[in-house]
């Protein structure tokens, strides 16, 4: 004997199959509708294509919404004129509407060549037509083919053709809503057969070549030509210049023509002096570039670790118990004390105080490396000057900010130079490669190859190299210019080595700059 169940098991059992039962359809109507969407797709694909291929429909929203016509009957040999040539315009379908287009500048057909069928076009008395059956339209407001209709009596040299139109012509420029033909109000206006086709057509191509020569009865600002179009004569452009009214300029007295001026100038010069070093005509095309990739480098390689290291020292400095101390506060020769006495808990303290060691006025200097590393190109980099402080303007007092760039970048290069025993200091670079006013280089000394600080207010630089020397224009640029110099000199004719070290990917890296 099955031992009987209880009522609320058999509950629970019929719940459970009608929920599975519930999911089972679901699944299945989930299938089927994804089946018949699919089967959907592949129909409306497949109808899309053949009715685009046999009624000539190009448009992909007509597919679905072109209703069906009767297909066009085969119809013996028609004998078609065909019209002069008429201007190339790009072609689009004569039966798509464009809303840049004015309704006053398109044809219009009387009511009865738009409703659900087309009647078809009677020809003229004693004329031997040939035609096809005429195509329908659609009320939702898209053409379907219009099969062509050819005329051809016996004294007019014209044929006439509706439909889309393939071959470049102005029949193929006009476009116009089916819906906006519907009004009555253009019904007075209609085009009722061949002779006024005709007419409207030879207006239209008159209308265009006054648009290509530059009328005023241009329509649409996009068909309008413009007036450096070439290959036109004076008498082309009569109507645009009977509209302005010309006079002769004056040279502007603006400061900014002398800063042109000065600009070409100082472009001249930049190539006289090039032209000593090198015979490349084409380097100061690239010279802008080569300037702002100087300008990354400095900022990537210099300022941005040089901040932040000042920061990691001034907080070991406070860890250490020492807040007088700070990195900006403490004068420099309290940081080289301290670099003396505390060398080996806090190592990098002697190489940092070489960076800051230009000035007494530590606070300007720090806040002002701080300002410069900001932005990725030393955008506030003022050749000539430098940054406010504590509320007053840059004076003489101070270092300008080419004066701190040179020094950061020499003291760079001294870290990467190996130590010589002429300079115990560490400064093997700055001692041999730089030169500062008022000291003088000594230009007999065809070894002597350095950079040399002719004037400190306003700055400017000169490059020493084999007893010659090379002075770039004054001004902004004057410091990375002759850097750049400096560089390129090492990079062609010293092959890249500034004594035993590599300035390029094997070593510094700062000649990348110049490309290959």
């Amino acid at each position: 004997m099955t031992p009987n169940k209880s009522p609320d098991t058999s509950l629970i059992d019929l719940a459970v199959k009608m929920r599975k039962q519930a999911e089972t359809r679901k699944v299945v109507l989930a299938w089927g509708l994804l089946n018949i969407s699919v089967a959907g797709m592949i129909y409306t694909e497949m109808t899309g294509k053949l009715l685009s291929t046999y009624y000539n429909i190009t448009c992909f929203p007509l597919w679905y919404i072109a209703v069906p016509v009767t297909p066009p009957r085969e119809a013996g040999p028609k004998r078609v004129l065909s019209l002069p040539p008429s201007p190339p315009i790009q072609g689009q379908c004569v039966l798509s509407y464009s809303p840049s287009r004015s309704p006053s500048a398109s044809p219009k057909f009387p009511a009865g060549c738009l409703s659900s069928y087309s009647p078809q076009l009677q020809p003229l008395p004693g004329a031997s037509p040939s035609h096809s059956p005429p195509g329908t339209f659609s009320p939702s407001g898209s053409y379907t083919k219009v099969s062509s209709f050819s005329h051809s009596p016996n004294g007019s040299p014209y044929s006439m053709s509706v439909g889309p139109v393939d071959s470049a012509g102005i029949r193929s420029h006009y476009r116009f809503s089916p819906i906006l033909y519907n009004n009555s109000t253009y019904k007075d206006d209609c085009i009722t057969d061949v002779k006024s086709l005709d007419t409207f057509l030879r207006n239209e191509e008159e209308k265009q070549h006054r648009v290509q020569l530059g009328s005023s009865d241009s329509s649409s600002p996009s068909s309008s030509p413009t007036f450096w179009n070439y290959s036109r004569s004076m008498a082309d452009h009569a109507q645009i210049l009977r509209k302005f009214q010309y006079q002769l300029a004056c040279r502007s007295q603006a400061p900014s023509a002398h800063k042109d001026e000065a600009d070409l100038t100082s472009k001249q010069a930049a190539e006289e002096v090039w032209a000593r070093v090198t015979m490349n005509r084409q380097l100061l095309d690239h010279m802008d570039s080569w300037t702002a990739k100087f300008r990354n480098w400095i900022n990537d390689t210099i300022l941005v670790p040089l901040v932040e290291e000042m920061e990691s020292v001034s907080t070991q400095l406070r860890r250490m118990g020492c807040p007088e101390l700070q990195i900006g506060e403490a004068s420099i020769s309290s940081l080289k004390q301290a670099a003396l006495v505390k060398a080996p808990l806090i190592p990098t303290l002697n190489a940092l105080v070489q960076y800051l060691d230009l000035t007494p006025n530590q606070e300007y200097l720090v806040e002002r490396i701080r300002e410069l590393s900001q932005g990725g190109c030393m955008s506030s980099f003022r050749w000539n000057g430098g940054g406010d402080f504590k509320g007053r303007k840059w004076d003489t007092d101070l270092p300008t900010d080419s004066s701190i760039l040179m020094h950061v970048f020499c003291t760079y290069l001294d870290s990467r130079l190996p130590p010589h025993p002429k300079y115990p200091d560490g400064k093997t670079f700055t001692s041999q490669h730089f030169i500062q006013t008022p000291d003088k280089p000594d230009t007999s000394n065809e070894n002597v190859f350095c950079i040399y600080q002719s004037s400190i207010n306003p700055p400017h630089y000169e490059l020493i190299y084999e007893c010659h020397v090379y002075s770039l224009p004054k001004g902004r640029n004057n410091m990375f210019h002759t850097l750049l110099m400096f560089l390129y000199i090492i990079k062609t004719k010293e092959s890249g080595m500034l004594g035993r070290v590599n300035l390029g990917l094997s070593g510094v890296n700062v000649l990348w700059i110049f490309g290959e």
